[in-house]
């Protein structure tokens, strides 16, 4: 019988559902939006998470492999996300398990050398997306023209818009006439996804050339991306930052005929450090990736988002000026600003 489980489970039930997950080879990794159990006399059988739109810590005890376990776990998640509105789900797996999700309606979008898939179940889906980004560069070509040449691309967070992005933007246009600029879509940050994408929007205006676009789930963010597969923590970065580059070169580059991208250096951040080498790898013989050095406020330090979230924690709005462009220093400056600044303390 599949069960809802209460994550906060008995304490005996709890260490059930670890040991499986450790027989499993797997671990831990919340958030959870729901957990599951299978049980077969009150015992444990198979078990499965979902956090949103993504399914993770699935496993199935030994004995049980091959039957139809794995189909009636999967298929009570699914259920479970259909009946809380959810019509598209994406999920991390090992090439030899791909199979079985396949079995089930899910199709893989990328897989590193190393044997991670991802794959995604549903609607609206990656050719969905690709036709929308294809037809945002139509409407744009209609105006400017197709121009030609390198095409750059840049995938950022601006969490929130700093001098920093804008340089990184100015340095991608100095090799193309021509620029697709990706705003992280989650809404895992300070800054909400919508005014992060409005703010660089503004702080770009005057700059030709640019395209924007938002990655829905397609480009995969340290916060989507989970680790509960990945043997050693120090390796989630690598992995995800593989599957991110495979499919941004597979699919996501190919639909815009991008040529180039463009990414700040990070001497001081291990991980994305881990992540620029990893692009570099992945985009040989396919993308020109360029390495921009980190730009400098006049006290010398380096330009960062995080660096304008603590001032404004602070409440020093004003010493924000010199970080970011006038539209951003606006932004914060206004009530609704304010109001956002305000819940980060709550």
């Amino acid at each position: 019988m599949l069960e809802r489980l209460d994550y906060t489970m008995n304490q005996r039930r709890r260490e059930e559902w670890q040991q499986l997950l450790t027989q499993a080879g797997l671990r831990e990794d919340p958030p959870y939006t729901a957990v599951f159990g299978l049980y077969e006399e009150d015992r444990l059988i198979a078990t499965g998470a979902r956090d949103g739109m993504r399914i993770k810590c699935v496993a199935v005890h030994p004995d049980y492999h091959g039957g139809a376990v794995f189909h009636t776990l999967l298929s009570g998640i699914i259920t479970d996300a259909l009946d809380d509105g959810i019509r598209r789900l994406f999920l991390y797996t090992t090439p030899g398990a791909a199979h079985a999700f396949a079995h089930l309606g899910f199709r893989t979008l990328a897989q590193t050398r190393d044997g991670v898939c991802f794959m995604e179940r549903g609607t609206p889906a990656i050719d969905d997306y690709l036709d929308s980004i294809r037809e945002q560069t139509e409407a744009y070509d209609a105006v400017h023209g197709t121009g030609s040449g390198p095409v750059e691309s840049i995938v950022m967070n601006a969490n929130p818009f700093t001098k920093g992005h804008r340089a990184l933007v100015e340095n991608a246009l100095t090799r193309a006439n021509r620029l697709h600029l990706f705003i992280l879509s989650e809404d895992a940050s300070a800054v909400p996804a919508d005014i992060r994408f409005r703010l660089v929007k503004e702080g770009t205006a005057d700059l030709p050339g640019i395209i924007y676009h938002p990655t829905d789930s397609y480009i995969i963010s340290r916060a989507s991306f989970p680790s509960y597969f990945v043997k050693k923590e120090s390796e989630a970065t690598e992995t995800q930052a593989r599957l991110d580059a495979v499919l941004f070169r597979g699919r996501i580059a190919p639909a815009l005929g991008i040529t180039n991208r463009t990414v700040g250096d990070e001497p001081h951040d291990t991980v994305t450090a881990i992540y620029n080498r990893c692009l570099g790898e992945e985009f040989k013989g396919s993308l020109i990736l360029t390495m921009m050095p980190r730009i400098k406020a006049p006290d010398g330090e380096v330009i960062s988002a995080s660096r304008v979230r603590q001032l404004l924690t602070e409440a020093k709005t004003e010493e924000i000026e010199p970080l970011v462009p006038g539209t951003t220093l606006r932004y914060f400056l206004s009530t609704e600003g304010k109001q956002l600044v305000r819940t980060w303390h709550s």
